[in-house]
């Protein structure tokens, strides 16, 4: 039982990890290009694995940027991890603490939307969780050491369409997710939140507070009318 589950994890990353790879090799180049060592870009993706917020990360140190910047920035833009662990308590409360916390280090937007989605048919387990966050994370690791690596062979990464890999990824997940039509009004009222504090508060696109209130928007929404589905 526990190799059919941790089979069934690395199968249920598979599009995680397609989405991860030009995503990371990105991140790699983009890494390189501002300074960072091969060794340092993979270190980053194996201690931080949090693709926005190395982005920023990035982003601060070709602007110039002091480190406690990226650090305050991470910080907002990876509070929406609270929602998503929490979310996931009710499901770990019968695992065994220590594995089940450490096997959460790999919990990401990803990984949350396929792991929530099986779980409510089926009950987690370690075995489960090893294989869906342990290969989505390796994916990512390994592609950011052969971007590094590759780094000074591109110059526009714009050119291979990388930048449109996440959003694709995210809107494949959540058809994959959409099975009642609450889900679908309290996604349409998410990605208009999103839309609205963008227009009308620019500067939260450039911090992505915009995306944590669109999350608490249509995740409130959602609870508010799934009853009445």
């Amino acid at each position: 039982m526990k190799k059919q589950e941790l089979l069934q994890g690395m199968r249920d990353s598979i599009p995680i990890v397609l989405g991860y790879f030009p995503l990371g090799f990105a991140f790699g180049v983009l890494a390189v290009q501002v300074g960072l060592s091969i060794f340092q870009a993979g270190l980053m993706s194996i201690l931080c694995f949090t693709g926005a917020g190395q982005y920023i990360a990035i982003g601060v140190m070709q602007a110039g940027g002091a480190v406690v910047t990226a650090i305050l920035a991470n910080i907002l833009v990876n509070l929406r991890y609270f929602l998503f662990a929490t979310s996931m308590v009710p499901h770990f409360k019968d695992l065994p603490a220590v594995p089940a916390s450490l096997l959460s280090y790999g919990l990401t937007d990803e990984t949350y939307a396929v792991a929530i989605n099986r779980y409510q048919t089926k009950p987690a387990t370690i075995a489960y969780m090893a294989g869906l966050n342990l290969t989505s994370h390796l994916a990512w690791i390994t592609s950011t050491f052969i971007g590094a690596a590759l780094g000074m062979l591109i110059t526009n990464t714009d050119q291979y369409g990388f930048g449109f890999a996440l959003p694709a990824m995210y809107t494949c997940l959540m058809v994959l997710m959409i099975s009642k039509k609450s889900d679908i009004i309290a996604a349409i009222c998410g990605a208009l939140a999103c839309l609205l504090m963008g227009y009308f508060f620019p500067e939260s696109m450039a911090n992505m507070s915009n995306i944590i209130i669109a999350t608490l928007v249509g995740a409130t929404i959602g609870v508010m009318i799934h009853e009445y589905d």
